[in-house]
């Protein structure tokens, strides 16, 4: 459910009230879940009127701040907070920014607990941030079913090049640029991409050959790691690819996640490994042989 001021997500988990209260109340908890499998430590106790700091890594380099001020916590039923939901530059005063308001509430069903998150408040933040409450609205959405990995188990889709013996033979930064350039994609992947890969970039993905398209949120892009989301499958998931000097060539290593620990889950991580896979195989024909194997055809 979303509207002009407020986005909303809901999962129900088959776990007990006091298990997903947990994995939302307690600061190493939220932490694991809430950075995707990057580090995340938050400091403070999730008591009313608390500053929640944060300390995670981006770019390679450190980053401590401000991350929430807890507004409410009604054990088992609600937490809510409230944060300044895009980044600002080091040393800026935040009392200057608005806030939007985060809730968690917890409601007991049968088969375990629903959990529902939402966001408001969006309409206060300055006119070049209102894209927060589309990506926002996104990004809760993959957050859900990261509390749902956090509670019940984790399933997520892992391709190595060199485990499947296909460790390329092309230095790194021949193979990160085939990677992060829509020209050189477009020769292997995809039909055709709206822009580069680069930290902050809102891109599209097109394969014309199917009607598909997609769209993607860079959150990180230097020389060794790429991580995006994207909403290719029912849900959004994220994707890192990481890079590393192997054998003379190049390794390439994708992790996707978070996907449920259901039977639909496990089938959609079971099709994007397989997709992955071809995704990999593409790239080496593309690289090493100067083929296309999505068209059948050597690349001019």
């Amino acid at each position: 459910m979303s509207g002009s001021d407020r986005v909303e997500k809901t999962i129900e988990l088959r776990a007990p009230r006091s298990r997903v209260w947990r994995a939302i109340s307690n600061g190493k908890d939220f932490g694991a879940w809430f950075g995707l499998g990057s580090p995340l430590d938050l400091v403070g106790d999730f008591v009313p009127g608390a500053q929640i700091t944060g300390k995670w890594t981006v770019d390679g380099k450190t980053v401590n701040e401000h991350f929430c001020t807890i507004v409410k916590v009604e054990p088992e039923t609600c937490l809510s907070f409230e944060w300044i939901p895009y980044e600002l530059s080091p040393g800026e005063d935040t009392a200057k920014h608005p806030r939007t308001h985060v809730e968690f509430r917890l409601e007991e069903i049968p088969d375990g607990t629903r959990l529902t998150v939402s966001e408001s408040g969006f309409d206060k933040l300055p006119a070049d941030k209102q894209y927060k409450r589309t990506e926002n609205a996104q990004g809760w959405a993959v957050q859900v079913h990261a509390i749902a990995q956090h509670v019940l188990g984790r399933v997520e889709v892992s391709v190595d090049t060199a485990k499947l013996q296909l460790a390329i033979k092309k230095p790194l930064a021949a193979v990160r640029e085939a990677i992060v350039d829509p020209v050189r994609m477009a020769n292997y992947f995809f039909s055709k991409g709206s822009g580069r890969i680069e930290t902050g970039a809102k891109l599209v993905w097109e394969w014309s050959d199917v009607g598909a398209k997609t769209e993607v949120k860079v959150r990180e892009a230097n020389d060794e790691k790429i991580v995006f989301l994207w909403g290719v499958t029912a849900d959004p998931t994220q994707v890192e690819i990481t890079l590393a000097a192997h054998d003379g060539g190049t390794k390439v290593h994708i992790v996707e996640h978070p996907f449920e620990l259901s039977d639909e889950g496990a089938k959609r991580a079971v099709g994007q490994a397989q997709g992955w896979a071809h995704f990999c195989c593409c790239l080496v024909a593309y690289l090493e042989h100067g083929i296309d194997l999505r068209r059948g055809r050597r690349v001019a």
